[in-house]
């Protein structure tokens, strides 16, 4: 159903896309394991944002194919659940994405741990703040990745029991936009969690950065005092990641509009916060820093109207599989698609390792449920 009110009435893409000069190479979008501002302790770990090289022309031809094939009639749309549960089926979007596929090289999965993304934002918005007001820039030399890798991959092996989890837990409630109405009571939360982390710590690396953190109280209690309401929550991750999909995509193909499918959170003003981001040039110096992409558009679409959508859809789905198969939650179809799906996982994506897709190829000992 079509997002209805005042935030979602002008950046609509009603129409079909169509590849051309004025737009350029238009890719479609489609997330799987969002949940906000919630980053810990949910049911997946991992959220993924599918997108595909393709316009609605191309794609509607291809949505036909894959419903011959599948036997699909009746469904108004093609969805990974049609998909996913059949052999015959899911492996028709092997074909589709191996080498030869139609979809082969005009793929990209960009995949965030959300664990590993409330660590970083720990980082971010109480460590660097105390740096740099102190004169210190946690940003040069990737000092402040290191930091977020020491905490989400020691932190609960330091932190033993459910300590590692509290204390992730009550940042997450501070820091996010629920904790605006009862900010003290979050804060002395948070608190009282990284007090009793720090004390108990068995990690050496941990204790320290723990020491540090206990020193940023201020800050953690200014994360609502500004009264400016931002475009978007300071947790949120799929902004970001919409970002990063336009400036990965136009270094591969040039121009390029995006298509997402609709989606509460991104709204008329996340849809140019967006667009500003991905063609401002970023980073900490002129050997680091990065040109602006050559972003035409960031448009909505429903994927009922938009087969280009489905078949990103079909890719999310996809790709939470073979994150489900690495967390040690295994199903057939991730076990026979992660080795084309982590071919497709962008080096970028916000994972606490150098090489994200070699990690999703290997698997957990143990089954982990939530």
């Amino acid at each position: 159903m079509p997002l209805t009110g005042e935030k979602y009435t002008q950046l609509n893409q009603p129409e079909a896309t169509t590849d051309g000069e004025d737009r350029g190479r238009w890719i479609a979008c489609d997330e799987s394991g969002w949940d906000g501002e919630q980053l810990v302790g949910r049911q997946r770990r991992f959220m993924v944002y599918a997108s595909v090289a393709v316009d609605d022309v191309e794609a509607a031809a291809l949505i036909q194919q894959l419903r011959d094939q599948a036997g699909i009639r009746q469904a108004k749309e093609l969805k990974f659940d049609l998909f996913k549960n059949r052999t015959n089926r899911w492996s028709l979007l092997q074909h589709l994405w191996e080498p030869g596929g139609a979809l082969h090289d005009r793929c990209s999965v960009y995949v965030v741990d959300k664990e590993y993304a409330a660590a970083a934002k720990v980082i971010d918005l109480l460590l660097e703040e105390k740096e740099h007001d102190e004169g210190g820039n946690l940003y040069a030399d990737g000092k402040a990745r290191a930091l977020a890798r020491t905490l989400a991959l020691e932190g609960p092996r330091a932190l033993r029991g459910t300590l590692f989890q509290e204390l992730m837990s009550a940042f997450v409630t501070l820091a996010s936009r629920r904790g605006t109405s009862r900010q003290d009571e979050a804060l002395g939360v948070f608190v009282a969690a990284l007090d009793q982390a720090w004390a108990a710590s068995t990690r050496k690396a941990v204790t320290a950065l723990l020491a540090r953190l206990r020193g940023t109280r201020d800050y953690a209690a200014t994360f609502h005092k500004d009264p400016a309401d931002p475009v978007f929550p300071q947790l949120e991750m799929l902004i970001p990641a919409v970002a990063q999909t336009a400036r990965r995509w136009d270094r591969r193909v040039g121009r390029v509009s995006v298509l997402t499918d609709e989606q509460q959170m991104l709204t008329d003003d996340a849809l140019r916060t967006v667009r500003e981001y991905a063609c401002a040039p970023v980073g900490m110096t002129l050997l680091t820093r990065e040109r602006g992409a050559d972003v035409a558009a960031v448009v909505r679409g429903d994927s009922v109207d938009h087969p280009s959508i489905q078949l990103a859809d079909l890719l999310a789905g996809a790709a939470a599989a073979v994150t489900e198969r690495h967390e040690g939650n295994p199903s057939d179809v991730g076990e026979g698609l992660w080795p084309v799906i982590t071919s497709f996982v962008e080096q970028s994506s916000l994972l606490p390792y150098d090489d994200p897709a070699a990690q999703l190829r290997s698997v957990k000992e143990r089954p982990v449920r939530r």
